[in-house]
């Protein structure tokens, strides 16, 4: 396998991992949660940006001849676990004013509007983090050089892997705890969910907070790869990316997010062996009429994406019990959602002979 084959591979790997652990993110957000994030790239721009600044430092700036309202240089790993950090910070400040206090079929427009005014604030401003061209020359980790070394790319790859697994683990703990099945309660019927006893708010800022964080470091990972991290890397079309996957591999679904970021990187790297017609951003723009058309056909044709969300049962005792005496009922009534006998089950009140 040639060295330009085998980059190109390492690089298609890395973006559906990416996509996978962002598309994770606002899964959390968007099908747990019900929180319509159409601002989720802030995060991951918000991450770029952190480890841009904390791994350049003042010698960077000088030798690229840039410009940034304040740059440190850390070691590896720190500026990645900073992104992290203030990546949940700020999600957490931005969920606490958007979630209480504005109706949720408002916030997706309310998250967009911000998204959109950082972007063009960052555009604007040069001095304030190099404007349109953004912060070039980021050193990668371990080797501290931009230009990376022969396979480097995939000692980089095995890393994002396992990073993505422990990702999977925090994910999976998150959404099949009491804490995800509370979250699925408010998503489907808040009124009910408060009724019994739930804080939708708290809630829903904690599955924010967390989406906000994944996004983060899927912004810190990009910026150590590509080496820069400006605003063309996060418009507010890259967003949409990040939905499809969700929409098409499966909604509150983590294998099926897998599937999606599959999907997703597949046909963006099948556009790269396209013939030269028209413009450069033809295929870019390509990319983009694409993603938007498969997000439309799954909504229109199969909203629960290729691998629906996995119904969730609790039981009390007594109703375990009664399942095992083959008391439940059969048939479609069966496949019902957990979250009734959830709540029937904290009243004590689980019907077993329902018909």
């Amino acid at each position: 396998m040639s060295g330009q084959m085998s980059t190109y591979i390492a690089t298609g790997v890395l973006y559906a991992l990416l996509y996978v652990i962002g598309g994770w993110g606002l899964n959390l957000q968007f099908a747990t949660a019900g929180i319509i994030n159409f601002g989720f790239i802030l995060f991951v721009a918000i991450g770029g940006y952190v480890v841009g600044l904390f791994t350049l430092g003042p010698a960077g700036l000088t030798a690229g001849q840039q410009h940034a309202f304040f740059t440190r240089a850390l070691p590896f790993p720190l500026p990645i676990i900073l992104a992290v950090v203030v990546g949940a910070v700020l999600a957490a400040i931005i969920g606490a004013l958007v979630l209480r206090r504005v109706r949720r079929d408002q916030q997706a427009i309310v998250l967009l509007a911000l998204a959109l005014a950082a972007f063009y604030f960052v555009t604007a401003d040069p001095g304030f983090l190099n404007g349109s061209i953004g912060l070039l020359l980021i050193p990668q980790p371990v080797i501290g050089s931009n230009v990376a070394t022969a396979g480097y790319e995939w000692a980089f790859v095995g890393g994002v892997a396992v990073l993505t697994i422990a990702c999977w683990l925090v994910m999976r703990a998150t959404t099949e705890s009491p804490f995800g099945r509370a979250l699925r309660a408010v998503r489907d019927n808040e009124p009910a969910a408060e009724a019994l006893g739930y804080n939708a708010f708290s809630l829903q800022l904690r599955a924010f907070t967390i989406g906000g964080a994944a996004g983060a470091l899927v912004g810190g990972i990009f910026a150590y790869f590509l080496t820069v991290w400006s605003p063309s890397a996060w418009g507010f079309a890259e967003t949409f990316y990040f939905f499809t996957v969700v929409i098409v591999g499966g909604m509150s679904n983590l294998g099926g997010v897998v599937i999606g970021a599959i999907v997703v990187v597949g046909m963006q790297q099948a556009f790269q062996y396209l013939p030269n017609i028209g413009t450069s951003n033809l295929g870019v723009a390509l990319q983009t009429i694409c993603a938007s058309a498969l997000t439309v056909v799954f909504l229109a044709v199969r909203p629960r994406g290729i691998l629906p969300e996995r119904l969730h049962r609790v039981y009390t005792p007594g109703a375990q019990a009664a399942a095992r005496r083959g008391d439940f009922i059969q048939g479609p009534a069966r496949r019902r959602t957990a979250e009734p006998e959830r709540a029937l089950a904290e009243m004590g009140e689980v019907d077993t002979n329902a018909e």
